[in-house]
């Protein structure tokens, strides 16, 4: 199947409601008209937009809480801990990209 490509245009009021809608449902602009299109409901995002970007935040600040204590344990040769607090960077880590 050829894609095609159409470019259309919008008033503000109507590329406001569109951004609102891909913002809502975290999802591409595109995304959403195909949807519209198709007559497909749109899916509801697991997490709200400004939620996941206070929840992200706040999974940093705790890896660099883990790199901090990974920095200690290293240095003080504490091998034992190194290995869990590892094991919890790559989770954390994980979790952060489920975000994305």
């Amino acid at each position: 199947m050829v894609r095609k490509q159409v470019n259309i245009s919008l008033n503000d009021a109507e590329f406001e409601t569109l951004n609102f809608l891909a913002l809502e449902h975290n999802s591409k602009r595109s995304t959403v008209l195909k949807s519209l299109i198709n007559h497909q409901k749109l899916k509801e995002p697991k997490i709200m937009p400004n939620q996941a970007l206070a929840i992200n935040h706040q999974l940093k600040k705790m890896g660099n809480n883990l790199n901090q204590l990974t920095k200690i344990a290293h240095q003080n040769g504490q091998l034992e801990q190194l290995d869990t607090l590892q094991k919890m960077r790559d989770e954390l880590s994980q979790i952060c990209q489920q975000l994305k």
